[in-house]
């Protein structure tokens, strides 16, 4: 029902109008059954088998397989997230404004399923023949379009989320649910990866496997959109009545993009995610050259250490519910930031300085609890973040009277993706800058490196990256939404929506 509706109305229907929308905000302040959250959680398998597959094996499929030079390679990559991230804000204002009778957020998610499924197999399987140039374009133009495809499901699927519930914990529990449904993706992607695909001493260089894993992997996340879907269609009552917009989304992006940036805790939240972000992208893009030629770990070692990764990300999403019931948002965040800083770079470090010298099975044996406890705090790191920005997104519109969830979680997109792009790029340069061979088989050059080389790309992958985690985290000392201020301006936001 559109607002301007109630003015041809009989005065019996308006109020019953009022009714349902007071009985629906009432219904966002209760407990969500389970059965609500793991169905909402399943949509979290698109996002995270994709961006895991390309986390892990792009930068080295497109390098160390396909023969592009590692600067070209970053270039590409981060070219596709950039773009995609600048898109974001546009697909965010238009599902907060959209209307159908299936809801604001369930037509976009629908809509992308079979650009994603293309595109991302589209992209490991890429032509043999083609010059470098060609190839650069190629895997450029492929960047792009799936990231735009994927953000097309998972900026309405965010923001459908925010509005299954409006209490300060149930999103905590909403966050961690997706989250811990969502990793299994991740579990997908590694298990099926090292321990079937590309099984084997050489496995990760076969070109030829990587098109059958990702074809399996669309079949789980499949699955997964089309249980959230459905789940979209039941709630879709649920979805805040909302002004119909009096200009077309092209003229009013910018000002409502800068409405964002007159909000001091946007920016806080902002800012540190792109650090964050950045940092992730450095780490998780040159996270195989790492393990394979600084650990130099066998094929079976490096899927040990990344199930011993997820396990801690699969067990993190746990804690977070309860842990949020007992202590504020910004310092559960704070704190699985820094812990996450220490897991991921001291390692490294100590090696780098020539205190950890261990080899083999010894070595896997100090690199898995760490890899454990790592991913543990970066469940919580982005479980904090998502529980954090519905809040935030309250406070925007108790203060400038605009709803504005979606355009929120597209910020975070945003922030996100063009800070992972960024990683990316700046790991692409820095293998381009230590001269890491640009050889499909990869062994020979990459014998004939200097040891210099290769610490540096130990420590931009760990402790020089980490430096962008610590700056986030001093910002966020000045986020300020606690418990009892976010249960004030649901309050407030409930009085008006009444009048």
């Amino acid at each position: 029902m559109h607002l301007s509706d109630t003015e041809h109305m009989p005065q019996s229907a308006v109020a019953a109008a009022h009714a349902g929308v007071a009985g629906a905000v009432a219904d966002r302040s209760v407990r969500l059954p389970i059965a609500r959250k793991t169905a909402y959680g399943a949509g979290q398998l698109v996002e995270l088998t994709v961006e895991s597959t390309l986390n892990i094996f792009i930068l080295f499929y497109a390098t160390a397989v396909c023969g592009l030079p590692g600067g070209l390679a970053g270039l590409a990559i981060g070219a596709g997230v950039v773009i995609d991230a600048i898109v974001n804000p546009l697909i965010g204002s238009l599902s907060d404004s959209w209307r159908s009778r299936f809801g604001r957020r369930v037509p976009f998610m629908a809509a992308s399923l079979v650009p994603i499924v293309l595109t991302y197999n589209l992209i490991f399987a890429l032509p043999s023949g083609l010059g470098e140039t060609a190839l650069f374009l190629w895997l450029t133009l492929l960047s792009v379009s799936l990231r735009i495809a994927l953000s097309l499901f998972t900026v309405p699927y965010q923001a459908l989320g925010a509005e299954l519930t409006d209490d300060y914990n149930e999103r905590s529990s909403v966050a961690a649910w997706r989250w811990g449904i969502g990793i299994f993706g991740t579990v997908a992607v590694i298990w099926l990866g090292y321990g079937v695909f590309l099984a084997g001493p050489d496995g990760v260089s076969q070109r030829s496997a990587y098109l059958p894993l990702v074809m399996t992997l669309s079949v789980i996340f499949l699955i997964g959109a089309l249980i959230a879907i459905r789940q979209g269609l039941i709630v879709r009552g649920n979805e805040a009545e909302v002004p119909t917009p009096s200009e077309p989304v092209h003229h009013r992006l910018i000002g409502e993009v800068a409405e964002l940036f007159r909000n001091r805790t946007f920016r806080i939240l902002f800012a540190a995610s792109l650090l964050f972000n950045i940092q992730a992208g450095v780490y998780q893009a040159l996270g195989l050259h790492v393990v394979t030629y600084f650990w130099m770990l066998t094929p079976g070692q490096i899927q040990a250490i990344g199930m011993v990764s997820v396990v801690g990300l699969v067990l993190g999403a746990p804690l977070a519910g309860p842990l949020g019931r007992r202590v504020e948002k910004r310092t559960m965040l704070i704190f699985a930031m820094v812990a996450m800083m220490l897991c991921h770079s001291l390692p490294a470090a100590l090696k780098l300085l020539g205190l950890l010298q261990l080899t083999g099975n010894v070595l896997v044996a100090v690199l898995a609890p760490m890899a454990f406890l790592g991913g543990m705090m970066m469940a919580l790191t982005i479980i904090s973040f998502v529980s954090i920005i519905p809040d935030a997104a309250d406070q925007h519109e108790l203060e400038f009277g605009t709803q504005r969830q979606g355009l929120y979680f597209a910020a975070w997109s945003f922030a996100t993706k063009t800070a992972t792009g960024a990683g990316v790029l700046i790991a692409g340069v820095v293998l381009q800058l230590i001269d890491f061979p640009a050889d499909p088989g990869g062994s020979a050059g990459v014998a004939a490196m200097p040891g210099r080389a290769i610490a540096w790309l130990a420590f931009v992958h760990g402790p020089g990256a980490m430096l962008l985690s610590a700056t986030g985290v001093l910002l966020l000392l000045l986020y300020r939404i606690d418990r009892n201020a976010h249960a004030t301006i649901i309050a407030n936001l409930a009085a008006r929506r009444k009048t």
